[in-house]
């Protein structure tokens, strides 16, 4: 079986198809996405992609729900945020970190 895994969070996501695998990252990083028709779209993508290899549309539903429980398990790190209070404060802990040492 060819096949590859992708990592969402804390979770490791086998796609069930090419097309599913662009959507998801789609999703993930927000790319083309304006809105929740957007990402009911992608949903709706995912869940045929799902129903297109053998499951139920109730299976496939719960797939693409189990696959938000892995985009919502993401931290993102503080450094990366684009909240400035979050940047500043991890630049501050940095310096009292190097200080200490």
């Amino acid at each position: 079986m060819n096949s590859f895994a992708m990592i969402f969070g804390h979770c490791v996501w086998i796609p069930p198809s090419p097309k599913a695998a662009l959507v998801a990252l789609g999703l993930f990083f927000g790319i083309g996405i304006t809105g929740e028709p957007d990402i009911a779209a992608g949903e709706a993508i995912l869940t045929s992609q799902y129903v297109a290899t053998g499951k139920t549309p109730i299976q496939a539903q719960k797939e693409v729900a189990l696959l938000n429980a892995c985009f919502g398990s993401y931290e993102v790190p503080p450094e990366n945020r684009n909240h400035p209070k979050d940047a500043d404060l991890t630049r501050l802990q940095n310096t009292q970190t190097s200080n200490s040492k």
